[in-house]
């Protein structure tokens, strides 16, 4: 489910972002996140892991869309700076690759779901 893969990519891009170790794997940082303190949607290392896979895949894939939602997610750009800072032209279209990212990620970890890892 969509909103279900939305709530994810806010947990990774949290995970991202409070991760302080210079290791990198795909796309983010890894490390452990200290529980507690931040009303954030948790997520395990192992799940944020999944995401950074698909989300680097994505970038590899369709750079202009990844970039879409690592600025969407990761830096929490509005559509009209994602726009800007693409140079994509219009919050309507920085709103569609926004979805389709959303949609490809959704898949891709559906697919990791059903092989198993």
């Amino acid at each position: 489910m969509l909103g279900d893969t939305q709530q994810r990519l806010t947990a990774w891009a949290h995970w991202v972002r409070s991760s302080d170790s210079g290791l990198r794997l795909g796309f983010s940082k890894v490390g452990l996140v200290a529980a507690g303190s931040v009303a954030m949607p948790e997520c395990s290392d192992e799940e944020a892991l999944a995401v950074d896979r698909a989300v680097a895949r994505l970038l590899q894939r369709d750079p202009v869309m990844g970039e879409v939602l690592v600025m969407a997610y990761q830096y929490g750009f509005s559509l009209t700076r994602i726009a800007r800072d693409a140079g994509i032209g219009s919050r309507e279209k920085a709103r569609y690759l926004l979805g389709a990212g959303e949609a490809w990620v959704d898949a891709r970890l559906d697919s990791h779901d059903l092989i198993g890892g």
